[in-house]
C-alpha cells in the first residue's frame, strides 16, 4: 500500500478537483525508516487511503509538486542533528500554499518543539514515543472527514449553483451549457484560469462567476486592464511599492497581489502585459511570491489569478511577443467564451435580459427576433446590448418590428439605401491607386474580419461568409506575394 513519488511535472499543494471516490493521500515525512514503517503500518489498517513517504525536506516537497497531498504527518527533525527543524519549514510552506492540515510527529516531548510546530501552522501533535492506533487513527480519521468536508462543500456549491449563473450567462444553447460547466468545474480548482474569446462576447461576466461561485467569494475580485497602464506603473499596481522606490513614491503602497488577499486578480488582456512583467507574472504562479518594486523582503500571494484575452496566445508566442512557459502554465484551465454568432438561439433570452435593464417597456416581435438571429454580430453580445440600448433611446415605439430592426442596424442608419451605398464605395474603390484592386479590396476585407474577430480565422471565415481553409489560403497566397516581400 506504501508508495514512493517520483517528482516530475507540477502542481499546487493540496488537492486540485473534489472527486468523491478518490483515495485519501497521507504523506509521511520522516528520516527514520522505522518510524515510517509504524505510522505506514497503523494506516494500512484503514480503506481509502494511499500513503506516500519522504525521508527529507527536498524529497518531501517533490512529493507535494507531484501529487495532491490531503494529509501530511511531519517530523520535526529530519536529521540525526538535534537542531535540525526542516519540519518546521515544509510545515509553514504548506500552510502558505493551500489548506492542508499537517500533523506533526514531534522528536520528544519537548513544549519548545511542539509551541514552534503549532506556530508554523500545525494542526495537531503526536509524541514520537508514542505511535500507536489509539492516538494516530482519531487525528487522522478527523482530519480525513474535515478535509472531505471541505471539498464537499465546493462540489455542492458548484453545483447547486442556478444554471444561469451569474448575470449575463444567458441561453440555453448547447455552447452556454458546457460553458457552465466549466466554470462549475475550474472553480473547484485553485490553479489560475485563462478566459479567451472574442471581444464582446462576455469574458469579464465569466470571470465574475468564476469568483463568485469560488471558495473565497467573499475577498477582492480586483481587476487590471494590462494594455492600458503604462509598464512603469503597471509594475507598481501590480507588486506596490516601498517608498522612495521611484520619484514620486512618497510612501509604501499595497499592489495588487497584497489587496486581493484570498480572491481573485484579474488580468485582463493579458496579450497586452510587457515581456518583462510576464516574467514577473510566472515567478508569482510558480513560487507564489513577489516583491515590492524597491524592497529585497518577499512576501505571499494568496488569491487565484484569472486572465482574459481575445487574441491568440499561441500565435503570440510564435511571435516571440508572449513567454510559451508563462502560456503553458496560464493554459491548463482554458475557458472558452463562444462568440454570439456561436449561439444565435440565445438570442431571444439575451433581449428580454438587456430590455429589462431599459427604463421603458420594449417588446420585439418574432419576426424581429428572427431579424436579429439571421444577422452577423462580429461584436457579439456587447453589440446586441449596444443595438438595445440605440432602440431604447431613438426608437419611437416600444414594439419592435423586423424593419426597425433593419434601419437601426444599418451602418447608414438607413438613410441611404444599401444598393446606392454599395455603388458609391464601389466607385471610390475604381479610383483608388492600387494595380490590382480587386486582390486590394480581398485583403481589406480579409483584414477587417480578422480584425473584428479577435483574430480567430474561423470567426472570420463565419463573417466572410467562406470557409476557414480558404481564408487560410488567401493569407498564404498574400504572404507569398511579391509585394509582401
Amino acid at each position: 500500500m506504501t508508495s514512493t513519488a517520483v517528482a516530475h511535472g507540477l502542481r499546487c499543494f493540496g488537492p486540485q478537483v473534489y472527486e468523491p471516490d478518490r483515495p485519501m493521500n497521507i504523506l509521511i515525512v520522516d528520516d527514520q525508516r522505522s518510524a515510517r514503517r509504524i505510522l505506514a503500518s497503523i494506516l494500512s489498517t484503514q480503506e481509502g487511503l494511499v500513503l506516500h513517504e519522504a525521508s527529507s525536506l527536498d524529497e518531501a516537497r517533490r512529493v507535494l509538486t507531484t501529487i495532491a497531498i490531503d494529509i501530511a504527518l511531519i517530523d520535526v527533525r529530519l536529521d540525526v542533528d538535534a537542531r535540525n527543524r526542516d519540519g518546521l519549514v515544509l510545515v509553514a510552506e504548506i500552510r502558505e500554499k493551500s489548506t492542508a492540515l499537517p500533523v506533526v510527529v514531534t522528536a520528544s516531548s519537548e513544549m519548545e518543539e511542539i509551541r514552534a510546530a503549532m506556530r508554523a501552522g500545525a494542526y495537531d501533535y503526536i509524541l514520537k514515543d508514542e505511535l500507536c492506533e489509539e492516538l494516530v487513527l482519531p487525528i487522522v480519521q478527523g482530519l480525513g472527514s474535515r478535509r472531505r468536508l471541505e471539498h464537499e462543500v465546493l462540489h455542492l456549491r458548484a453545483r447547486l449553483a442556478p444554471d444561469t449563473g451569474v448575470q449575463g450567462l444567458m441561453g440555453s444553447s448547447e455552447v452556454i451549457g458546457r460553458l457552465r460547466t466549466a466554470i462549475k468545474r475550474v472553480v473547484l480548482s485553485d490553479r489560475p484560469v485563462l478566459v479567451t474569446g472574442p471581444t464582446g462576447s462576455g469574458k469579464e461576466v465569466v470571470v465574475r462567476a468564476i469568483h463568485t461561485l469560488g471558495p473565497h467569494a467573499g475577498d477582492p475580485l480586483l481587476d487590471l486592464n494590462c494594455g492600458a497602464i503604462p509598464e512603469m506603473l503597471m509594475e507598481s499596481q501590480l507588486f506596490g511599492h516601498e517608498r522612495g522606490a521611484f520619484t514620486g513614491a512618497d510612501r509604501r503602497q499595497d499592489g495588487y497581489f497584497t489587496a486581493v488577499r484570498r480572491g481573485t486578480l484579474f488580468l485582463d488582456e493579458l496579450a497586452e502585459l510587457p515581456l518583462l512583467l510576464q516574467a514577473k507574472l510566472l515567478r508569482v504562479l510558480e513560487t507564489g511570491r513577489f516583491r515590492r518594486v524597491g524592497s529585497t523582503t518577499e512576501e505571499h500571494f494568496l488569491g487565484r489569478v484569472v486572465a482574459a484575452t481575445h487574441a491568440q496566445l499561441d500565435e503570440r508566442v510564435r511571435q516571440g511577443r508572449f513567454r510559451e512557459d508563462l502560456f503553458h502554465r496560464l493554459n491548463v484551465l482554458n475557458v472558452r467564451v463562444p462568440g454570439l454568432d456561436e449561439r444565435t438561439q440565445d438570442i431571444p433570452a439575451l433581449v428580454a435580459h438587456f430590455c429589462g435593464q431599459q427604463t421603458r417597456p420594449l417588446r420585439f416581435s418574432e419576426d424581429a427576433l428572427e431579424a436579429l438571429a439571421r444577422r452577423s454580430w462580429p461584436g457579439n453580445v456587447r453589440q446586441l446590448r449596444n443595438f438595445i440600448d440605440r432602440l431604447a433611446v431613438f426608437c419611437e415605439d416600444d414594439l419592435i418590428r423586423a424593419e426597425t430592426v433593419a434601419a437601426y442596424l444599418e451602418p447608414s442608419q438607413g438613410l441611404v439605401p444599401m444598393d446606392d451605398g454599395l455603388k458609391v464605395m464601389a466607385h471610390s474603390i475604381l479610383r483608388m491607386p492600387v494595380a490590382n484592386k480587386l486582390d486590394a479590396i480581398e485583403s481589406m476585407l480579409i483584414n477587417e474580419a480578422l480584425a473584428l474577430a479577435g483574430g480567430n480565422k474561423s470567426g472570420a471565415a463565419r463573417l466572410l461568409g467562406i470557409g476557414r481553409k480558404a481564408v487560410e489560403r488567401r493569407l498564404e497566397r498574400k504572404d507569398e506575394s511579391p509585394e509582401a516581400e
